[in-house]
């Protein structure tokens, strides 16, 4: 189960929760724990077309993650396992702004945590959040090579709107709508 706590006094921003990841914000702080995954082949096979991108990409995207949860109240999360701390991923929102103006949602992780149905859990949590905040929308891009990414979009209730092309052939665009919680 994904909720989103309601933000209470004295934190400074309302926190992710679901049933087996904990959540913290990228910030500053965490640099290297991000870092370390957008440097991960497995990660950089699907989310940054196998670019292996520079740290002064990673913290770019933490500035812009800040930004965005003080703008919007969502941006980036890492995820890691409750039990252990042992980092699995990152996921929620951010702007692609070669696919849409707004903010979409994106998750990755380590391949040693695929096929567990953590990636299935954070992008459930990262739309709650979305929800929370007011979102009517939520758009995500897949490469049509990532099948399963796919199938767990699609499993969420996400549908295709648009097909592009990405770096290793189709990318697909796909849309849901989201309810008031």
């Amino acid at each position: 189960v994904a909720r989103y706590r309601p933000k209470t006094p004295g934190d400074r921003l309302p926190g992710m929760l679901s049933d087996r990841l904990r959540y913290a914000p990228v910030a500053p702080e965490n640099l290297d724990r991000f870092h370390s995954l957008v440097r991960d082949e497995h990660v950089r096979r699907y989310l940054m077309d196998g670019n292996l991108l520079p740290r002064e990409w990673s913290e770019e995207r933490v500035r812009e993650s800040q930004c965005l949860f003080g703008r919007r109240g969502v941006g980036l999360w890492l995820a890691s396992e409750a039990a252990t701390d042992e980092l699995v991923g990152f996921c929620g929102l951010m702007a692609i702004a070669s696919i849409d103006p707004e903010p979409q949602l994106v998750y990755a992780l380590f391949e040693r945590f695929g096929g567990l149905g953590y990636a299935t859990e954070m992008a459930r949590a990262s739309i709650a959040c979305a929800r929370s905040r007011g979102f009517t929308q939520l758009l995500a891009s897949v490469d049509e090579a990532n099948a399963a990414s796919c199938r767990i979009l699609e499993k969420l209730g996400f549908k295709r709107v648009a097909t592009q092309q990405g770096s290793f052939g189709p990318m697909f665009v796909l849309r849901i709508a989201l309810q008031a919680p």
